[in-house]
C-alpha cells in the first residue's frame, strides 16, 4: 500500500471515529420576525399624605405674628372724642381644626389713652382684654402658600371695657364693641398674611422634589440597576385634618429612567413647578418603570453563569462554549456555541416572562430554533435534545424576589439619609408589583412594570 493511500486511510478513519464519538451540529442563524413597536414612555405617579403636626403650625403662627397688633391710632368716638387706641396679644395663639375649617384663638388686650383731656398724663392705659376666635377655610394656593380668610366668630370679655372719667370708671362696653368691629379686618388681615408669609409649602416640597431626583439603586447582582426619576407635574387635594394634624394629598407626576452598571450621574434637576390644584387625587402611588435591558448586559450576566458550564445530562456532558442572546422580533435568540457530546452552535427560541410567584424573569418555551431542530435531530439521540433544551430553560432565570420584596425599604431608606428625611418621616405601605408588558426590540428588551403603593409623608419639624 503506497503512502498515499495510507495517509487517506488515516483521515477517513480520524473522520470516523469523529463522527462516532462526537455530534456534530451545523445551524445556520434564525430568521429575525418582524418586532413589536417600543412601548410609550409611561407617566408614572406618587400619592403622598403631607401630615403637619397642628402643634408645630401654633409655633410657627406665634413666631410670625408680632404681640401688636394694631398700631395706636386715632379714632374718633361718637361725640367727637380722639381716642387712641392699640391692639396688643397678650398670650399665644391655638389653633384647631374641625369640620374642613381651621380656628384661630387668643387672648387680647386693647390699650387706650384718655379722651377728655382733664388729665396731663397721656399715656395709654388698659382699655379691656377679651378672648377672640377667628375662623377661615384652608387652601393651598398655586404659589405654593397656605391660604386662609380669617373671619371674627366670637368674642368674650375677660376684663369689661371701662374707662376712668373724673375718677369714676364708667363702662363702655359699647364703644369697645364699636373700635373692635372697626379694626376687625386689620386684625384679620395680619392673621392672614402670617399664615400666607410663614407656611410656604414649596420650602418642604421643593427637598422633597430635588432629593427624589436622585438615582436610587435596587439591585447590586447580577448586576446593578438604578433608577432615575424625572418629575414634571404636583398636585394636591383639598386640605383634610383632624384634632391633632392636618393633612395635604398629594400627586407627583413623572417618569422613570433606568440605567445598568455604574452609579448614573444627574446634571439637571428639574425646578418645582406651579402647584396644580384638584378636587381629588389617588391614595396610591403608581410607579410604572420601564426597564430597558441592553442585550450587551445580558450577555454579560450570561458570561458570567452559563459560558464554560459542563452539563451532564442523560446523552453525556455538553460544555457550553460561549452564549448569547439577542432579539428576534417576537421571541429571544439563544446562540450557544457547545462541545462535548454534541459539537457546534445550536440556535434557541424563547418569549421573556415574569414569574409574580416567586418573582423572577424567566425565558419560557424554549426550544431549538426549527433548522436547528433539523440539523440536530439528524446528529444526536431526542434525549439529549430534551435534556440539554430543559437544562438550559432552568437556567435561563433571573431571581429578583429580593430586590421586589426589598423595594420599599430601599426608598424609605434612600429618603432617611438624604437631607429631606431629617424634617420628614416617609412610610411606604402596600407595595405590590404587577408586570404589564414585555416587548422584545433590536437593540434590547423592553419591561413595563407597575408598582402600587401607599405613601405617607409626616413633616416633623417645619
Amino acid at each position: 500500500m503506497n503512502t498515499q493511500r495510507i495517509i487517506g486511510l488515516l483521515f477517513f478513519i480520524a473522520a470516523l471515529v469523529g463522527a462516532v464519538s462526537c455530534n456534530r451540529v451545523k445551524s445556520a442563524p434564525p430568521v429575525t420576525q418582524t418586532f413589536e413597536p417600543a412601548i410609550v414612555d409611561p407617566v408614572s405617579f406618587v400619592a403622598a399624605d403631607i401630615t403637619f403636626n397642628i402643634r408645630d403650625l401654633e409655633r410657627k403662627i406665634n413666631q410670625a405674628l408680632k404681640p401688636v397688633l394694631v398700631k395706636e391710632e386715632a379714632f374718633e368716638g361718637r361725640k367727637g372724642e380722639a381716642w387712641r387706641i392699640r391692639v396688643e396679644r397678650t398670650g399665644p395663639v391655638r389653633i384647631k381644626y374641625a369640620n374642613r375649617r381651621v380656628s384661630f384663638s387668643a387672648p387680647l388686650q386693647v390699650w387706650y389713652s384718655n379722651p377728655i383731656g382733664l388729665r396731663k398724663d397721656k399715656k395709654s392705659r388698659p382699655l379691656c382684654a377679651l378672648a377672640v376666635s377667628f375662623v377661615s377655610p384652608l387652601s393651598v394656593a398655586s404659589n405654593w402658600r397656605l391660604n386662609t380668610k380669617v373671619s371674627l366668630e366670637n368674642y368674650h370679655w375677660i376684663e369689661q371695657p371701662t374707662v376712668r372719667l373724673l375718677g369714676v370708671k364708667v363702662n363702655v362696653r359699647n364703644l369697645a364693641e364699636n373700635l373692635l368691629n372697626k379694626r376687625r379686618a386689620d386684625i384679620e388681615s395680619v392673621i392672614d398674611k402670617a399664615v400666607h408669609d410663614e407656611l410656604r409649602l414649596d420650602k418642604q416640597v421643593n427637598k422633597i422634589w430635588n432629593d427624589m431626583q436622585k438615582p436610587m439603586r435596587i439591585s447590586r447582582q447580577p448586576q446593578q440597576i438604578w433608577l432615575i426619576p424625572r418629575p414634571f407635574s404636583v398636585a394636591v387635594a383639598p386640605v383634610s385634618g383632624n384634632t391633632k394634624q392636618i393633612t395635604l394629598p398629594v400627586q407627583i407626576a413623572f417618569r422613570v429612567d433606568t440605567r445598568f452598571g455604574e452609579m448614573p450621574v444627574v446634571e439637571h434637576l428639574e425646578k418645582l413647578p406651579r402647584l396644580l390644584r384638584r378636587n381629588k387625587v389617588p391614595d396610591a402611588s403608581r410607579l410604572q418603570v420601564l426597564v430597558r435591558v441592553p442585550y450587551a448586559d445580558m450577555n454579560q450576566v450570561l458570561a458570567q453563569t452559563l459560558n464554560k458550564q459542563k452539563l451532564d445530562l442523560a446523552g453525556g456532558r455538553v460544555k457550553i462554549k460561549k452564549a448569547t442572546v439577542y432579539g428576534g422580533g417576537r421571541s429571544l435568540i439563544l446562540k450557544a456555541d457547545v462541545g462535548g457530546a454534541v459539537n457546534g452552535t445550536l440556535y434557541f427560541r424563547g418569549h421573556p416572562a415574569y414569574d409574580t410567584l416567586d418573582n423572577t424573569l424567566r425565558v419560557q418555551d424554549m426550544d431549538f430554533d426549527v433548522v436547528t431542530k433539523e440539523r440536530f435531530l439528524a446528529t444526536a439521540d431526542w434525549l439529549l435534545h430534551d435534556s440539554l433544551r430543559d437544562t438550559l430553560q432552568s437556567v435561563m432565570v433571573v431571581p429578583l424576589k429580593y430586590e421586589v420584596e426589598s423595594l420599599p425599604q430601599k426608598i424609605e431608606t434612600a429618603f432617611a439619609r438624604g437631607k429631606v428625611g431629617k424634617k420628614t418621616a416617609l412610610d411606604v405601605d402596600r407595595f405590590r408589583l404587577v408586570p404589564q408588558k414585555i416587548v422584545i426590540r433590536p437593540e434590547n428588551i423592553e419591561i413595563l412594570i407597575k408598582v402600587e403603593s401607599k405613601v405617607d409623608l409626616l413633616v416633623k419639624r417645619l
